[in-house]
């Protein structure tokens, strides 16, 4: 059996973008460019994974979630959903996939989101015992026993986003597709949605896909594929990246007495410094020179810490690499 729950295949989707021409027949001048949004991208996802896509706007996380469920057709290449091609088969996949997309919401505005979540048990014929006790737990789950009464317009951003997360997984979907999830959302919110997509990997398999431009959204990953203009730039763990592109150590470094800045800048570039304090960059194989070991059994250091770079210094790092490609 097939332990793939999305395979993309190669997909290459591209766009025709108009510019109208210049002076008073511009109109009827108009030239045309081809922008790609997707190239050639290929990856997997197996079932019960967690998987984030990071990408900067524009650098076709949307398009991928569309073609993926069917919206889009790929100039080339080709996507497979639970093993079914997704353009061919919306419908039947449809009841397996809960789409969450950030900036658009299924809720009617005047109406309860108690209502939208009643239409949903129609639309997925779910048996109304089974909905009940669904409901309940997603509504004790998210906090929502004071709100999902009430009118839509009354709701604050967070209560809606998890509304709407709700509407997305009544009918209990094998794979879950969330399209920039916590933009705009409050730190408890996030937190609630980070705690449910867990519990319903752990209980039930289910598949998350998140496409995210956060870097605070990756704690829930179990893997990162990194998307740039397009291009596949990255698929591995958050350790994997920091791995490979993390070459810089943090320094930070308290003293007894005050210091000369000026004798710390052959061991690296100084990000930050007071009379008895500094906070260096330095590359990863100084920690190994005789000359920094010196330094740091230096008596006049009362305190020190080593860190890694922080992950998203390291990512700006690689979308920078691959400008350069």
């Amino acid at each position: 059996m097939d332990d793939n729950a999305i395979e993309v295949n190669g997909i290459t989707r591209t766009f025709r973008t108009y510019v109208s021409g210049k002076g008073m027949l511009g109109f009827f001048r108009r030239k045309y460019s081809i922008k790609k949004a997707l190239d050639n991208v290929s990856f997997s996802v197996k079932k019960g994974e967690i998987v984030a896509l990071l990408g900067k706007n524009g650098s076709g996380k949307s398009t991928l979630i569309k073609t993926m469920i069917g919206v889009l057709y790929p100039n080339s290449g080709n996507a497979t959903v639970l093993g079914l091609d997704p353009y061919s088969n919306r419908k039947t996949i449809a009841r397996d996939i809960g789409v969450v997309m950030g900036a658009h919401e299924q809720l009617y505005t005047d109406l309860p989101a108690l209502d939208t979540f009643e239409l949903m048990r129609y639309v997925y014929n779910i048996p109304k015992h089974e909905f009940r006790k669904r409901l309940n737990f997603f509504i004790k789950k998210f906090d929502l026993e004071k709100v999902y009464t009430q009118q839509v317009r009354t709701l604050s951003f967070g209560e809606k986003m998890k509304c709407n997360f709700v509407a997305s997984i009544l009918h209990m979907p094998k794979i879950v597709i969330l399209d920039e999830p916590t933009v705009g959302v409050d730190i408890s919110s996030k937190a609630a949605l980070k705690d449910m997509i867990k519990d319903m990997q752990k209980r039930y398999n289910t598949t998350f896909f998140i496409t995210t431009h956060v870097v605070e959204d990756l704690d829930i990953a179990e893997r990162i594929i990194m998307l740039d203009e397009g291009r596949k730039i990255f698929d591995g763990t958050s350790d994997e990246l920091l791995k490979y592109f993390g070459e810089k150590r943090i320094i930070e470094l308290h003293f007894r007495n005050d210091i000369k800045k000026s004798d710390y800048r052959k061991y690296g570039k100084v990000v930050e410094s007071e009379s008895n304090y500094i906070k260096l960059e330095i590359g990863k194989e100084m920690l190994r020179k005789k000359s920094f070991t010196a330094m740091i059994s230096d008596p006049n250091i009362i305190d020190y810490s080593v860190a890694e770079e922080e992950l998203n210094n390291v990512i700006l790092a690689l979308y920078k690499m691959n400008k350069k490609k």
